[in-house]
């Protein structure tokens, strides 16, 4: 769970941006885009996950 607070503390603003471009092309193009819905909470969980420990910090050796 922290890996998951940990990846919200630092990315929080560019997932907001994704669902709200989410829902604005659901709205003005077509809501096919609304199935992009069930994809964000999979990708966050993902990388939260492969970026962060179990104690919220970013893994320190993600390049080498």
């Amino acid at each position: 769970m922290k890996q998951m607070l940990g990846l919200w503390r630092d990315t929080w603003w560019l997932w907001t941006v994704f669902l709200a471009m989410t829902v604005v092309f659901a709205l003005f193009v077509g809501s096919f885009f609304l199935l992009l819905l069930p994809c964000l909470p999979v990708t966050f969980i993902y990388f939260a996950f492969n970026r962060y420990d179990s104690d919220g910090n970013e893994k320190a050796d993600l390049g080498s």
